[in-house]
């Protein structure tokens, strides 16, 4: 169990050093934003293929619009055509990419797991759920 707590220490330490790489002239959180856009812009490859809410989508933009609460966003592209702006902490792209790397990082700067689980929690079943009209 040691060597994945000091893998994990790793992964989180390089994070942390990305984290200061983009942000390291960022004051305050409206410039961080703006840093963490701009390193999405320069070295993320678009459109990229991934998930939101385990629905396969294609990124096609990162922004952030000056909106500190809202943070950066990702336009993304259902396969039916349609597009929406999502946070971009809710994209999940495949691991070995740049993008998952850079939206660990920005993850990370949130204070949120870098690395969600990707394995979708069981949804409510028959047996737990009140049948049709009745309440519990």
């Amino acid at each position: 169990m040691g060597t994945r707590n000091s893998k994990k220490g790793k992964e989180l330490k390089t994070l942390d050093e990305m984290i200061g790489e983009i942000t390291v002239d960022a004051y305050g959180d409206d410039e961080q934003l703006w840093a963490f856009r701009q390193a999405f812009e320069d070295d993320v490859a678009l459109p990229a293929d991934g998930f939101v809410i385990g629905e396969p989508v294609s990124v096609i933009a990162v922004d952030y619009d000056g909106n500190e609460r809202r943070g950066l966003t990702a336009r993304c592209r259902r396969e039916d055509g349609s597009e929406y702006l999502i946070a971009v902490s809710d994209v999940v792209l495949p691991q070995t990419s740049a993008g998952a790397r850079y939206i660990a990082a920005y993850r990370r700067c949130l204070n949120l797991d870098p690395y969600p689980s990707m394995t979708p929690s069981p949804g409510p079943t028959t047996s737990n759920m009140p049948a049709s009209g009745q309440r519990r």
